[in-house]
């Protein structure tokens, strides 16, 4: 595991080639990636469910050419950075972030939550749909969707 001043380091290298706009898409990304972990960890999923959006509903599968590539910039900010976290983003907290992101852009999304039986052991997912474009966590195929937010 690095250390914080070798973590600080490595993320000021990879910011010095950014534009300030890239820059703050990064640092906003990173903000909400803690948010929605610590959301994850501390608040009762009846209560986070309201906050992903309207329960077994989805979001259209038409969108404008532009909202695919906004949220093609916000996927690869949001993967990105969440390999730079000092804690886990998984496929949950990077769903949850692109939702977020998205929709304070008026872009519809859906996420998906599913399971999976792997070696006896259920393994859970969530990956985000915008449009007919799966942003993050693939498509779902192998796991049973089990509910599913639009906003």
């Amino acid at each position: 595991m690095l250390s914080f001043y070798q973590w600080v380091k490595r993320i000021n290298k990879f910011l010095f080639k950014l534009s300030i706009k890239e820059k703050l898409l990064f640092i906003e990304a990173f903000f909400l990636t803690g948010l929605m972990r610590a959301k994850i960890l501390k608040v009762p999923f009846n209560k986070l469910k309201k906050e992903l959006g309207t329960y077994n509903t989805e979001s259209a599968d038409d969108v404008v050419l532009d909202d695919y590539k906004i949220a093609k910039i916000v996927r690869d900010v949001v993967v990105t950075i969440s390999k730079f976290t000092p804690w886990e983003s998984l496929c949950l907290v990077q769903a949850m972030t692109v939702q977020r992101m998205l929709k304070k852009r008026g872009i519809s999304t859906t996420i998906y939550l599913g399971v999976n039986k792997e070696n006896k052991n259920m393994v859970a997912h969530a990956w985000i749909r915008c449009g007919q474009m799966f942003v993050t966590g693939g498509d779902g195929s192998g796991y049973a969707t089990v509910a599913k937010f639009s906003n």
